[in-house]
């Protein structure tokens, strides 16, 4: 038998042999084509494993013969000294079977031809697992473990009294390192160890949360020998790759985390951790690929938002043919329970994340790019018709976008902002090399506007801050934003579903698509209520909310002339406009824009105020806790809307409207809205919250999106609903009061729109109602056995259809035409005299004659419906409202003349009328139906007076002749495109609706028209030749 030096020879001869057979491999797949960027292949081991230098420990040992010369140390005997190998190689034959669990004769020559030292520990690694195996054929790295926890157990219990202490803990500290270097050979040279499986060692970290200490000393062995980048590249895209196919439905996406979070705490794999293979997607064009085919994604993506998470939170996670509908009561616990899951995954991912930014400087910079990159290609989030599987998903995005709200928070400080003057303004120039706003809508100019603005800029490097911060707004708008986007596609889906879903209830022939149908409808209702859980999460919106604040302070001081707000604070109006008309010419005020505020990408706001005004939806929201706070959101949201210079999207400003309304609006418990004392005490929002308003109601007739029609009403539905509430406050009625004083245009202005749409809203609401009426009677018919009138009404189904469609469209129309005529009420009774203006007195008196004459004239039959409150149609109180602004103005001498000159609809008869309705049929206070009344005598008299007048005046020439009112011209002008004469009152009458020339619809300016002199004349001489002498 050879001696244990040759044996021990050999084995190291073929672990060379081994090793060079390895470096082969690596060397032949570095010289393979990568991709980008290339990794440096760090140098292989000589010897696996290197033999460790001695430790001090070590050292110490060797050392103390020569040692026990000083007098000054303690040292055993010289007798006792001598005996020191002898009892190292009893102590190792009766620790070695213990420790590594083999028997010591299996060894083939282990200490045979001498005694055992630190030295024959590798041999003991080297014959267990290149040899003979290890015991029971366990898996080497969970032996290997369980030597090394054997190795910190025995050194526990070693006695320091012992006079071999100092050589036994040497051996046992080179245990644990042998066990981390040939835990490193598992992976560097996995054919080197028998029955080694990587994967199957990889699961085992995963499983095992125990094992993470010795995971971690391995990391720190390939960390000394340059082999970290090839370890993570082997461990992490396997680990990733199977949490991938797990979500929070799964409980043991747990260990997948605790892997991470052990890995990355190591600080040299955070360093290193783009270099690893899978950090970047394969195809970078491709949002799923950031998802499903990288590192990140497949920890980034756990959410409750998830489509199979939200259908086992909410519909216990199993198919059913029955329909899911919840109650609130059901819903409190489930979204809590979705919510606590959502705050420890989160805190966790929020962990790992930071770990990695901190890790190194090139990580972080990667990182940002990485998210840039995604959501650069993520943009169809928030389209309409996006379809949600072929993008990034919401819980995806909605935690990478509360990630970097996180990493934002610091620098937006509350209260103090102290560190806003850290983000750069300038960013969206050359400096920006993340974000790709080439084709983004700016503020209130064009792309190629903000390009040729920043052609000049020099191109330096940004900070972290204003990447994180920029990063932050953006996946405010497509992250958040898109998930805000599906809940109210979702909604819409639903809708159309649950309505399809009771046709094929009553239809036998399509039950057989009712699973699927109710499949899919509860799938639906599942992830609403998981966007509903995440919404009505109070810490995480008071997060996000707190960003919104800090954002809005940013912006604030960047249009602040001085870039200096919050310390002095922002004042406005920023300039003073020199006529009304300038409110409407966006070329003018986008001249008056502050740069860089100009330039900015639209969605930077975009993306906070459809946060704020989604989460105001709920009864309960962040907008409520803190009103300090909120306090700096108006703040910043009445600057908005006063400065028509700032935002060139009537859309932008509607939604703003839409926030207020909700923060406006009455508790349940009847106390005023969350936002009534802000409206009532900060003097900022005191001086221009009304004319905000008042300028928006007119402004938002285009909104530029395609439901503008719709979009306007809705907003002047919220503006009349928001003065309602702040009419309860004396300083905003006497601001309506000093506009009419001082700021006459501007009055003109909103009135002339208000009327304009009343006048359109209860035309369309009376003429639904007709139609309701003649339908109803035609399908009562039907139903009594007639054949009924197919030709005009269509089959029985068509005429179904039609009576919807009408009835929708009436209750839309009546609810806007009755709150806008509330407004009316409250001007007309705060400022009366405000209605007499020429421009605005008699469209004003035609409106009112007519609606009265309907309501009580012949025709009043025809709008008698069924159920008239499914509408919002009360006609006794519709006629009580027109009968209050009758008497608010009946002391204006020029509104009862206009009204006595409408000879279209003014019957003193239908006054008479409706006072006995009014008197027999409601509560309307007596004093008020009787100035309504008297009013309508007084108008009869005055008709009377100009009826005279008209027929003393006789026939007028057609030329003198106003040709749109066919009245006689009093201050006649010429338009100057189509040099047609016309009065100036109805001019101005005109361009109140409409900015043309009513002849040729060129552009028109009151300024513009040129006196005519001489049809002047003939009118005078016209009037003094039919005078009596």
């Amino acid at each position: 038998m050879s001696s244990q030096d040759d044996i021990r020879a050999k084995r190291l001869a073929r672990l060379a042999a081994l090793q060079l057979s390895s470096q082969q491999g690596q060397t032949s797949r570095s010289e393979s084509p990568k991709p980008d960027p290339p990794k440096k292949q760090p140098e292989p081991v000589k010897k696996a494993p290197e033999q460790p230098k001695p430790s001090p420990v070590q050292k110490r040992a060797a050392e103390e013969p020569l040692a026990a010369a000083k007098p000054q140390k303690q040292t055993p005997p010289v007798e006792s000294t001598l005996l020191t190998p002898e009892l190292v190689d009893k102590w190792l034959r009766a620790e070695i079977p213990r420790t590594f669990g083999v028997d010591f004769k299996k060894f083939s020559d282990l200490g045979s031809s001498g005694q055992l030292s630190a030295e024959s520990i590798e041999d003991v690694f080297v014959e267990i697992l290149t040899d003979m195996g290890t015991p029971s054929s366990t898996l080497p790295i969970v032996y290997l473990y369980d030597v090394y926890k054997k190795a910190f157990q025995l050194k526990r219990i070693l006695p320091k009294k012992d006079q071999i202490y100092e050589q036994k803990l040497a051996i046992v500290s080179s245990i644990v390192n042998f066990c981390a270097s040939y835990g490193l050979i598992c992976f560097q040279i996995p054919e080197m160890v028998l029955n080694n499986d990587i994967e199957k060692s990889i699961d085992t970290f995963i499983d095992r949360s125990d094992m993470s200490p010795f995971l971690v000393d391995i990391i720190n062995k390939s960390i000394e020998l340059d082999y970290l980048l090839d370890l993570m590249s082997l461990l992490l895209p396997t680990i990733s790759a199977k949490l991938h196919g797990l979500n929070l439905q799964r409980p043991e996406y747990s260990k997948y985390l605790s892997i991470w979070e052990n890995l990355v705490s190591v600080k040299p794999v955070a360093a290193i951790f783009s270099q690893v293979d899978g950090f970047a997607p394969p195809d970078p064009s491709k949002g799923l690929d950031f998802e499903h085919k990288t590192l990140l994604g497949s920890f980034l993506r756990l959410s409750p938002l998830a489509g199979e998470v939200a259908a086992f939170y909410f519909a216990g996670g199993s198919k059913s043919d029955a329909l899911l509908e919840l109650s609130p009561a059901q819903l409190l616990p489930l979204f809590s329970s979705a919510q606590n899951e959502m705050k420890v995954v989160f805190d966790r991912i929020w962990f790992i994340m930071d770990k990695l930014i901190r890790g190194s400087p090139q990580t972080r910079q990667d990182i940002m790019k990485w998210f840039a990159d995604l959501v650069n290609v993520s943009h169809l989030r928030t389209g309409s018709h996006a379809k949600a599987n072929k993008l990034p998903s919401d819980g995806f995005m909605f935690n990478i976008s509360y990630l970097l709200i996180r990493l934002s928070m610091p620098f937006l400080d509350y209260p103090m902002f102290s560190k806003l003057d850290k983000i750069d303004p300038d960013y969206f120039g050359p400096k920006n090399k993340l974000l790709n706003v080439k084709e983004d809508a700016r503020m209130y100019a064009s792309s190629s506007e903000a390009d040729e603005y920043y052609d000049d800029a020099m191109e330096t490097e940004t900070n972290f801050i204003s990447d994180c911060f920029y990063l932050a707004l953006t996946y405010m708008e497509y992250g958040i934003g898109g998930m805000i986007t599906q809940h109210g596609r979702l909604k819409n889906e639903l809708k159309r579903s649950t309505e399809m879903l009771a046709r094929m209830q009553r239809d036998p022939a399509a039950r057989g698509m009712l699973p699927r149908i109710t499949e899919f409808v509860n799938t639906s209702r599942c992830r609403v209520y998981a966007i509903d859980a995440v919404s009505l999460d109070q810490n995480v919106n008071l997060e996000i909310f707190d960003f919104v604040i800090g954002a809005s302070q940013f912006m604030a001081r960047t249009i602040d002339p001085q870039h200096k707000h919050p310390f002095p604070r922002l004042e406005v109006p920023i300039f003073q406009i020199e006529r009304v008309s300038q409110l409407d010419d966006h070329d003018f005020l986008k001249t008056k824009t502050p740069v860089p505020w100009k330039y900015f990408p639209e969605y930077m706001l975009l993306g906070l105020i459809n946060y704020c005004k989604f989460i105001s939806r709920y009864g309960s929201n962040a907008l409520m806790t803190n009103e300090e706070k909120l306090s700096v959101f108006v703040e910043f949201a009445t600057i908005l809307l006063r400065c028509p210079e700032l935002i060139g999207n009537p859309h932008m400003k509607g939604s703003i409207v839409e926030i207020f309304f909700g923060g406006s609006l009455p508790m349940r418990n009847g106390s005023p809205g969350y936002m009534a004392n802000i409206f009532n005490t900060n003097k900022l929002v005191l001086n221009n919250l009304l004319y905000s308003l008042l300028d928006i109601y007119v402004m938002i007739e285009k909104t530029g999106a395609s439901s503008q029609f719709y979009d306007k009403f809705n907003s002047r539905f919220y503006i009349s609903m928001i003065i309602e509430e702040l009419w309860h406050n004396d300083h905003y009625r006497k601001q309506l009061t000093d506009y009419l004083r001082h700021n006459v245009e501007f009055f003109i202005r909103f009135i002339a729109r208000m009327l304009n749409d009343t006048t359109f809203l209860i035309d369309e609401a009376f003429n639904s109602l007709n139609s309701i009426h003649n339908l109803q009677v035609e399908l009562n018919a039907r139903e009594a056995g007639s054949e009924g009138n197919t030709d005009e009404f269509g089959t029985t189904e068509e005429l179904e259809g039609n009576l919807l469609t009408e009835e929708s469209k009436a209750k839309s129309y009546m609810g806007l035409a009755n709150q806008t005529m509330k407004l009316f009420k409250l001007f007309t009774k705060q400022v009366p005299e405000g209605f007499t203006i020429g421009e605005l007195v008699d469209r004003l008196a035609g409106m009112m004659d007519y609606n009265l004459s309907l309501l009580v004239g012949p025709k009043c039959s025809n709008l008698k419906v069924k159920e008239p409150e499914k509408y919002d149609f009360d006609p006794k109180k519709t006629l009580a409202d027109i009968c209050e602004v009758y008497a608010n103005l009946s002391g204006e001498s020029k509104f009862k003349q206009a009204v006595a000159r409408d000879g279209r609809s003014f019957d003193v008869k239908w006054f008479e009328k409706a006072k006995n309705i009014l008197t027999t049929k409601t509560t309307v206070d007596d004093a008020l139906i009787r100035d309504f009344y008297l009013f309508g005598l007084a108008a009869e008299q005055e008709r009377v007076a100009y009826e005279q007048e008209e027929m003393e005046l006789g026939e007028v020439p057609e030329e003198l002749l106003d040709p749109l009112m066919f009245t006689l011209m009093e201050d006649p002008v010429i338009l100057p495109g189509s040099r047609v004469t016309m009065d100036r009152s109805t001019v101005k009458a005109h361009l109140l609706s409409d900015p043309t020339d009513p002849f040729n619809r060129m552009p028109l300016k009151l300024e513009d028209v040129i006196d005519d002199v001489d049809m002047r004349e003939k009118v005078a001489q016209f009037k003094q030749g039919k005078r009596p002498a």
